[in-house]
């Protein structure tokens, strides 16, 4: 009734008929002038109060457009789909997925053409969309008999009037749910497809699938033993394509973290290194080695390489002892002497002023009285090798204040060290 109301009314002159009747209002009951006003207020020539519902577009009139504009875009579409023309389809519709590329560029192979489209629309949530009904007959390769089907549109208009098809509401994607849509426009459909006139639609190409497929048996043969493995195969192969894919992404996504996670430790262990050698420069000293044809090794062990050797004599950077290895700057390069033939000037020493430096000078070659028996080592270390004893009261010529607790001593021909606080 509403919508026979609305097309009587489509094409009346509203601001005439309102100004008749308050015009003209004693000769019309009160109530039915107030009525009439509000029927057509409510109305309007354009619809304006019906246009703005959102699902009043499901419960009109469900009849056959031939809207030129809307004609060419759904054909355009068609003949794209059926030439598996991709970058054809995108200039009328839009989005489509990788699925569905997939999928009509496996589908179209077995279509000859689509063929005798009528479109069947209702107003979509405002005045500028549709939903399209496209009847259609699809005629498959090698196969005489066509077969009736019924496709779905969601139309909208571009700021330039142009027409394009959202995608998102297709049914290949309604079916596969990867875009999100709008709650408006999902509801409008779900009344739509419940209405009358839709499912009498539905039932009329349903019926005149069945009795194409009864009718051609090379066409019912084509579509249960061709069609749809083919159609099976492909999505079982695209679901593995997308999977192998999925997993060849996440491997590489696991490699590039694994490989960040190398780099951050790399540099973390680069910059621990960079400061526990600038501890050991700023706590280096000074070695003289004590004896000759040293060997020099890549590793604080006897079965280290060897990179070359050392003379008595040499003078040394020291950067740490340890373990009976001292490790040493040699040529740029860090490496290992045995720590028995370095002589190694501590800390003390190493900072010791230049009046310091003339005391210490004036005390060498002093005659010193043994307080009690002691050793004469090889060098300043009370584990080095044993070369001689001196007892009480015997003398050395002490000829340098190592100034850590030990002195150079010379003693019946020998130079050796001994601890400091037994000479006198």
């Amino acid at each position: 009734m509403l919508d026979k109301i609305k097309n009587v009314l489509k094409n009346i002159d509203i601001d005439k008929i309102k100004n008749f009747l308050v015009n003209n209002k004693r000769y019309f009951g009160a109530v039915g002038v107030f009525v009439l006003i509000i029927a057509i207020l409510a109305l309007g020539t354009d619809g304006t109060a019906f246009s703005k519902d959102p699902m009043a577009g499901a419960y009109q009139s469900y009849e056959e457009n031939d809207d030129e504009k809307l004609i060419e875009l759904i054909t355009n579409y068609y003949n794209a789909y059926a030439a598996g023309d991709i970058a054809t389809l995108q200039q009328y519709a839009t989005p489509i997925s990788e699925s569905e590329q997939s999928y009509i560029q496996n589908y179209s192979q077995f279509i000859e053409k689509i063929q005798n489209i009528k479109l069947y629309t209702k107003r979509g949530v405002d005045n500028k969309s549709y939903i399209v009904s496209a009847y259609i007959q699809i005629k498959y390769n090698d196969i005489e008999t066509p077969v009736a089907g019924l496709d779905f549109f969601y139309v909208e208009t571009k700021e330039n009037g142009d027409l394009f098809i959202n995608n998102v509401y297709g049914y290949y994607n309604q079916n596969s749910g990867e875009y999100q849509m709008d709650s408006n426009i999902t509801a409008l459909i779900a009344a739509f497809e419940q209405q009358d006139d839709v499912l009498a639609l539905q039932a009329q190409v349903q019926q005149e699938y069945n009795e194409a497929m009864l009718a051609d048996e090379n066409l019912n043969q084509f579509v249960t033993n061709t069609l749809k493995p083919a159609i099976s195969k492909w999505a079982a192969d695209f679901k593995a394509q997308q999977e192998a894919a999925a997993a060849a992404k996440k491997e590489e996504e696991e490699k590039a973290a694994a490989e960040a996670q190398a780099a951050a430790e790399a540099q973390a262990a680069a910059e621990a290194q960079a400061k526990a050698d600038a501890e050991e420069a700023a706590n280096a000293k000074q070695g003289t080695v004590n004896a000759t044809d040293i060997h020099v090794r890549d590793s604080a062990s006897s079965d280290g390489n060897s990179l070359g050797k050392v003379n008595q004599g040499d003078v040394v950077t020291v950067y740490s002892v340890e373990n009976g290895w001292a490790k040493i700057d040699y040529n740029g390069t860090k490496a290992y002497v045995k720590s028995e033939f370095i002589d190694v000037a501590d800390a003390a020493s190493a900072a010791t002023t230049d009046a310091g430096a003339q005391q210490q000078a004036s005390t060498q070659g002093t005659t010193k009285t043994v307080t009690d028996t002691i050793n004469i080592r090889q060098y300043a270390d009370s584990g080095s090798p044993k070369i001689a004893m001196a007892f009480a009261g015997e003398t050395v010529t002490l000829l340098e204040d190592k100034g850590n607790g030990w002195a150079k001593v010379s003693y019946n021909g020998k130079e050796g060290y001994c601890v400091l606080e037994y000479l006198q």
